[in-house]
């Protein structure tokens, strides 16, 4: 009886999920506190989120990630198989910034490759190219107010 009321909850939670990242944009606008715009590609998915900028060989000037995660926590990354130095900005559920990770180099082929984790909970993890949160002069606090259709949770 307990493995069916487990398998029962599991396909809930999982359906929730799917649904979740299915309804989730493909697009989205950033308006950063200069109000300059950024393009943000939406990592919504469990596979996404995993993928991320793997194998890209450029981020634009005005693009991005924006990662989407369903609840707050110390959501870790790191840089394995990145091609391209960036920078990370964790959210919270009002687009505050919580914390910056700058110019963090791709991982050597070889040898370890070190997770990056926030010392506080987020909601949402932003990757621009490395370099813009200072030329954005971005900083704890600050609000990124984050567009789409439909809205990120």
């Amino acid at each position: 009886m307990m493995s069916v009321v487990s398998a029962l909850l599991a396909a809930i939670l999982f359906g929730h999920a799917a649904v979740h990242a299915a309804s989730a944009p493909r697009w989205a606008v950033a308006v950063l506190p200069s109000g300059h715009e950024f393009t943000l590609e939406v990592a919504a998915s469990e596979l996404a989120r995993q993928r991320g900028y793997m194998g890209r060989e450029k981020v634009g000037p005005r693009e991005g990630m924006i990662f989407v995660f369903d609840e707050d926590a110390r959501h870790s990354f790191w840089m394995k198989d990145c091609k391209v130095a960036l920078d990370m900005v964790w959210l919270d559920v009002h687009g505050r910034v919580v914390w910056i990770a700058t110019d963090r180099r791709p991982c050597p082929a070889t040898g370890a490759c070190p997770s990056i984790v926030p010392p506080e909970p987020a909601r949402y993890v932003v990757e621009f190219a490395a370099g813009t949160a200072a030329v954005e002069s971005l900083k704890p606090g600050d609000e990124i107010v984050v567009l789409s259709d439909p809205p990120l949770r």
